[in-house]
């Protein structure tokens, strides 16, 4: 670690006998504190912490800290209660706010801060920093996890990628991570959470941890891309089939985007080539419940248009009265990602079946993760790699 920590030691030192105070961020000073405090203190300068949804709008959270801390009003900015450990709890809403056992707290946001790091479970898995409940409506709840942001990339680049992977095919991942995690920090300044798990990126908490990932974040602490004046939304996937998708096609949003690529690096990826079969009866009923069905018994599937990439833009499931038309997207998430790995693919009815035979797994847009593998076995490094990617990117240091 480049920066020291300073962690409340107190409470320990007092049951074990010690005699030592160290008062900074213990929980009897919170009373007086302007400020909630997480589980570490930091130096000055140092990046602001990342707000990851762990749950939306979920009909309650169990959270659990084996160590002490305070339950704070985040909303009135207040002190609630102290506890020395905190039992595996549900925390659930009304229309009068969070409810912690079924005893409403008075507050629609609630904190939970330790005292002591790695010591927060949230519905089961333990994470680092702290905690805050957020009262819904219709009496649901959002659980954001709010931690430093390289603390949150440690539980994150192992998710991304394979810690036995090459050095540098590790960095580029934990550089792309942080990117978009920045990026995403940046736009949603007045919103409850920067980034969502795992819908953005998956995130493991501590248990993902991995000694060789966290070294990767580390080594590159800080890091990111920056583009077109700001930073890059560095979008990633896991293979690219042979060449890059333009992000404009994809997220119709992004107007000012690095270009696609061909990437020859990736053959060795056991998901460069696809094939998924599926009954005509089971598709139907799978677009019937989208609201998309084509109105009676599959007759065909056409592909109507392709991108200059190959990928489909659109494809059709007709009936025999009538027809359906998706973007390529929309058929992976109607019929499953794990499905129709890719939208780069041919589809074709043999007999009571749909075939698909496609290339790649994900949207296509940006770093290739098993093109960076390969292009770590030849001897690039993380910096190539990730320029290679994202060509006319510049790689930047965030200000400490």
């Amino acid at each position: 670690m480049t920066a020291a920590r300073i962690v409340c030691r107190s409470t320990w030192a007092a049951m074990m006998g010690f005699g030592l105070l160290v008062s900074s961020g213990c929980s009897t000073f919170r009373g007086i504190m302007p400020e909630p405090l997480g589980d570490v203190l930091r130096p000055p300068g140092t990046p602001q912490n990342v707000r990851v949804a762990l749950a939306r709008n979920a009909p309650s959270a169990r959270i659990k800290v084996t160590g002490p801390g305070v339950i704070y009003d985040a909303a009135r900015r207040r002190r609630l209660r102290s506890f020395a450990l905190l039992n595996d709890t549900v925390f659930s809403a009304d229309a009068r706010g969070v409810r912690m056992a079924g005893t409403p707290l008075g507050a629609s946001r609630v904190a939970i801060l330790p005292d002591m790091p790695r010591t927060l479970w949230i519905n089961g898995t333990l994470y680092r920093g702290d905690a805050t409940i957020i009262a819904g409506n219709p009496g649901s709840v959002t659980v954001v996890n709010t931690l430093p942001l390289e603390d949150y990339l440690m539980g994150v680049v192992p998710k991304e990628t394979f810690a036995s992977w090459p050095e540098a095919a590790v960095r580029a991942q934990a550089v792309a991570a942080r990117s978009f995690a920045v990026h995403h920090m940046r736009k949603a300044a007045a919103a409850d959470f920067d980034v969502i798990a795992p819908a953005h990126q998956l995130y493991g908490g501590v248990a993902a941890e991995d000694p060789r990932t966290t070294k990767a974040v580390l080594d590159t602490e800080g890091e990111v891309l920056w583009y077109n004046g700001g930073v890059l939304c560095t979008f990633f996937h896991t293979t690219c089939g042979g060449r890059t998708e333009e992000a404009s096609n994809i997220f119709p949003n992004v107007t000012a985007y690095p270009p696609a690529v061909l990437s020859p690096y990736e053959a060795d990826s056991p998901h460069h080539a696809w094939r998924h079969s599926i009954a005509l009866v089971n598709c139907a009923e799978k677009l019937r419940q989208a609201g998309k069905s084509p109105g009676g018994p599959l007759t065909s599937v056409t592909i109507v248009r392709r991108f200059p990439s190959g990928r489909v833009a659109q494809i059709r499931f007709a009936s025999r009265d009538s027809s359906v038309t998706l973007t390529g997207e929309e058929c992976r998430r109607i019929l499953g990602y794990d499905s129709i790995r890719s939208t780069w693919f041919n589809a074709g009815i043999r007999g009571d079946r749909i075939e698909f035979a496609g290339r790649g797994w994900g949207h296509g847009v940006g770093l290739c993760q098993w093109s960076s593998k390969g292009m770590a076995d030849r001897g690039y490094d993380y910096e190539r790699i990730l320029l290679y990617f994202y060509p006319g990117a510049q790689l930047r240091r965030l200000p400490r």
